[in-house]
């Protein structure tokens, strides 16, 4: 049996705010950064991916010497759908926006998630290594970290972002990435049975 830290579903202020603060100017002004099941996050983390506190909050902060805001500019895009995400200053990791009801959903299933990640250390599922909240000018916005699986591959000649649809699912001419109406229906996905 998996036991979990206790924590799942709590919320409090990140680590992050030591460095990202609480900026104020009001009561609109202020910037309050949470962290959600912080506890578990790290099991997960660093008992489950390997991955030790510090390499994550150095792989999220970038470098403080100022290539930070630089290095999120250049990473941050814009959904279709009005969210955004970014990859962290190194690339290992994916900051991925999401609904309040999509963030309650996700810290209910993360003790099944925990147990399912803990028993099969090859899933195909993605890493989830942080769920997060920042509230500025009266709006929160959630958002959940993502390992990219990416980020140690060589360089890819094909990308795909398929998401199980054709409707609008092309990519334009130049376009780098292609979609779901762009997979050849000859080629089949084969993944090994070790792989759920």
């Amino acid at each position: 049996e998996v036991e979990l830290p206790p924590d799942i579903g709590a919320a409090e202020p990140a680590a992050a705010d030591r460095w990202l603060g609480r900026y104020s100017g009001g009561p609109r002004g202020r910037v309050t950064f949470r962290e959600y099941a912080p506890r578990t996050m790290q099991w997960l983390r660093s008992r489950v991916f390997g991955v030790e506190a510090e390499a994550y909050a150095t792989a999220m902060a970038g470098s403080l010497e100022g290539g930070v805001e630089l290095s999120l500019a250049r990473s941050f895009s814009e959904g279709r759908g009005g969210g955004f995400f970014f990859f962290s200053a190194d690339g290992r990791y994916l900051a991925k926006s999401m609904t309040r009801a999509e963030h309650h959903a996700l810290l209910q299933l993360l003790p099944q998630y925990c147990r399912h990640m803990q028993s099969q250390p090859r899933s195909l599922l993605s890493r989830l290594s942080g769920c997060y909240s920042i509230t500025m000018y009266g709006q929160t916005k959630f958002f959940h970290v993502l390992s990219n699986v990416f980020a140690d591959l060589p360089p890819m000649h094909e990308r795909f972002d398929l998401k199980g649809s054709w409707v609008d699912r092309h990519a334009t001419p130049g376009e780098k990435t292609r979609k779901d109406s762009d997979w050849p229906a000859s080629r089949l996905l084969r993944l090994p049975a070790q792989k759920k």
